[in-house]
């Protein structure tokens, strides 16, 4: 295509680049290269991508080797967001251990091509050595549920056993060995909700997910917290059994306060307690 130009009364000719076709072609192929080196680098790596689940809701009883007394932490507010130093999740997180048990909810999405499957669960680090908490029982805030899910995979284990088995799980009660294999396609996604419990020990540790993938056994290590962006903020879980008769007792009431509560309003069923109370502000 020819354009004329008028410059100073002389026509001047400019002749517009063609589409090259090569180029086109060139792009095309880096295109598929790319997309190529990003599978090449999925297969490479770990078979599951990790993510925060919805379907574990966090423990329903903490324990602390403190004893806050009969008012210490009475009428205080917990607070959403408070950090560590103040009654919030971030201070449970901090300073507390799960009463007999805690877990996760994790969301998992195969990346391999061939099909992965999901077999069991595994320990490292386990520190069973140190005191059972007996300071402080405390019921802190519910926190709801995330709404209806899919179906979940159940697997637990009991961390202070001589020889820790993955079991199934029925509610938060550990069952017979687990002896499924949970096979995922690529782009396959399930969450898995996991427990681990105490009857004897406080322990502190961390956990695998087994994964058979390629010939090989991969262990995934299970994130025991979440960020806010979705990344683990770190991997170490902690659990105790009961200790029973605890020094001081609190539960998070109705208008977000803790609650300082006598021992009559605790019943015990089996490794958990139940509040009997009215959950009303209490200077016993």
């Amino acid at each position: 295509m020819v354009i004329a130009l008028m410059a100073t009364g002389a026509a001047i000719a400019v002749v517009a680049p063609a589409i090259n076709s090569d180029n086109r072609d060139q792009r095309a192929e880096d295109r598929e290269l790319k997309e190529d080196s990003e599978e090449d680098a999925l297969e490479s790596g770990l078979p599951l991508k990790l993510a925060p689940g919805i379907s574990y809701y966090g423990p329903d009883w903490y324990v602390s080797k403190t004893s806050y007394g009969t008012d210490q932490l009475n009428g205080q507010p917990f607070k959403e967001d408070g950090g560590e130093a103040v009654p919030s999740w971030a201070w449970l997180q901090k300073n507390w251990t799960p009463l007999s048990a805690t877990g996760l909810a994790v969301s998992v999405e195969s990346q391999h091509k061939t099909t992965v499957l999901v077999q069991a669960l595994k320990l490292r680090h386990v520190e069973c050595e140190g005191p059972v908490p007996s300071g402080t029982l405390l019921r802190p805030p519910g926190i709801g549920d995330g709404g209806e899910v899919s179906p979940t995979v159940d697997m637990g284990m009991r961390v202070d056993a001589f020889r820790p088995v993955t079991r199934t799980v029925e509610g938060a009660t550990l069952g017979a060995p687990y002896t499924r294999q949970v096979a995922l396609d690529k782009g396959d996604a399930r969450e898995f909700r996991i427990i681990f419990t105490a009857e004897q020990k406080a322990c502190s540790f961390q956990a695998d997910l087994l994964v058979y993938s390629k010939g090989k056994q991969y262990r995934l290590r299970l994130p025991a917290s979440w960020g806010k962006d979705g990344k683990p903020a770190g991997y170490t879980f902690t659990v105790a059994p009961p200790h029973k008769p605890y020094k001081s007792h609190y539960v998070v009431g109705t208008a977000t306060m803790l609650v300082a509560v006598p021992d009559t309003d605790i019943k015990w069923e089996g490794q958990g307690p139940t509040y009997t109370g009215s959950g009303e502000l209490s200077y016993w």
